[in-house]
Parts: C-alpha cells; structure tokens; sequence
C-alpha cells in the first residue's frame, strides 16, 4: 500500500518534472531568437545620431511620439517616419533634437535616456524562466532516476 502510494508521488512529480522541461524549452525557443535585439537595446550598440521630434509628444507612462527623423552622425543613416521606442525626456517639443541610436529595428530608434521596456525586459525574463523550468526539471529526473543494478 505505501509503495504504491510512493510510485503515485513518484510518477506525479516525474510529470511535474517533464512539464518543467517542454515548458523551459518553449520560453528558450521564444526568448533565443529575441536576445540580439535585446543585447544591442541594453548595451545601446547601433548607429548613433540625432532624432528630431516630428510631432507633438504624448506624454503618460512615458513620452514618446509616432514620427521623426533619424539621422546617424556621419550622415549615412537617414531614417524617416521612426519613433523613439523607449520613450523620451519630457518636456521635448516639435522640432527639439535628441540623441538616439539605431539598431536597424524597422521604424524604431532607442534613446539612451529611455527605458528599455519590453524589447528588453521579456527575452531576459523568458530566457531565466526558461533555464531555471529546464534546469530544475532535468535535475529532478536526474535526481530520482532508476539506476541499473
């Protein structure tokens, strides 16, 4: 009677475990292909230059605006109709400049200034859930695997 009760809790948690590990494997296969863009986002790698404010900023959480112009400083980058993506200082109005840098995200520049937000934030946090599901659920059906005798 125990024993049994032993193998319910055994297969129990070994389906825990299996779960942990396709669950790991997802969130890496989500986060994996995101982590360039949040390594240059974090580490401001890109083009560097000067985004003009296009329109009046919205300011709420953060400011930002849904046009401008990007133009890197040696003058071989000229972006039109991009929007800083991390959001602004406030206070900016048509016309003001700002530095910026490009990563060559399709109508989105990053200022330094900015927060990283979401195109930062969400591979780092997947990739740690991810390798912590993966790592524990691997420990677990190493830890209590059936050895040969």
């Amino acid at each position: 009677m125990a024993r049994d009760n032993d193998r319910e809790a055994s297969e129990s948690d070994n389906m825990i475990a299996a779960i942990a590990i396709v669950v790991g494997v997802v969130l890496l296969a989500i986060a994996i292909p995101m982590a360039p863009k949040a390594f240059r986002i974090g580490f401001s790698l890109g083009t560097v230059g000067t985004y003009t404010v296009g329109d009046v900023p919205e300011c709420s959480f953060r400011c930002y605006t849904r046009t401008g112009t990007f133009v890197s400083d040696d003058g071989k980058v000229t972006l039109s109709d991009v929007h800083v993506r991390n959001g602004m200082p406030r206070g900016l109005q048509r016309g003001d400049t700002i530095r910026a840098f490009d990563i060559g995200a399709k109508g989105e520049v990053f200022t330094e200034a900015g927060e990283a937000g979401y195109p930062y934030a969400v591979p780092v946090i997947l990739g740690v859930v991810g390798v912590a599901g993966l790592g524990l659920g691997l420990q677990h059906l190493w830890a209590t695997r059936r050895r040969r005798t």
